[in-house]
């Protein structure tokens, strides 16, 4: 596949079971196209912008869409793998009415600096990321599996982490005054950091 068929204007719009390779998309534009369980591979869309574009059921491997832009575009099952996302506001992105569990899963990808603010992402999967700077703020990542995952400083507040499993997660500063954690899974001695959150004296 080449880099033509997702750019130019009057190339094909729907795309089936598709493999994408090492394709370089760096600050280009790839609008209102549909991809169908599509695998993408090694390709490079840092600072692509993606508009209105619609992914079901898609993975993405090796692949690096950090700085991308996803103005009215919708991802539903998608799976990133080994992937870098820093700086991506998924904020952009077209969000559907009915709210589904479990539309989005980053396994051992860089989510630094991304923004997830106010979200619907219960049942996520957040699997041995790193999260540096990331902002969840007031977003519900209730049963959402968020193991192993660096969240250094990421932002919680108004976060629904209810049935969260966060076991081996780690730097993470979570309130547990600003954020819903019943039934919320954490690993000792990680788990201590809530107790620093409180204003309590551990003697």
């Amino acid at each position: 596949m080449r880099n033509e068929d997702l750019t130019y204007a009057d190339g094909e719009k729907e795309f089936s079971d598709a493999l994408f390779e090492r394709l370089d998309l760096r600050d280009k534009a790839v609008t209102s196209r549909e991809f169908h369980s599509c695998v993408f591979k090694g390709c490079d869309l840092t600072r692509a912008s993606l508009v209105r574009s619609r992914f079901t059921d898609c993975r993405f491997e090796s692949c690096n869409l950090s700085l991308a832009k996803l103005p009215g575009s919708s991802f539903s099952s998608v799976v990133f793998r080994s992937s870098k996302l820093a700086g991506v506001n998924w904020t952009e992105a077209a969000w559907p009415r009915i709210k589904l569990p479990g539309q989005l899963s980053f396994e051992d990808c860089v989510l630094s600096d991304a923004v997830f603010l106010g979200l619907y992402l219960r049942g996520a999967s957040f699997l041995n990321c790193l999260a540096k700077g990331a902002d969840f703020r007031e977003a519900d990542l209730s049963g959402a599996a968020l193991r192993g995952t660096d969240f250094s400083g990421a932002l919680f507040g108004g976060t629904d982490l209810s049935g969260a499993d966060l076991s081996l997660a780690r730097n993470y500063a979570i309130r547990p005054d600003d954020n819903k954690l019943k039934n919320a899974v954490f690993s000792m001695p990680e788990a201590m950091a809530l107790l620093y959150c409180m204003d309590i004296k551990l003697q």
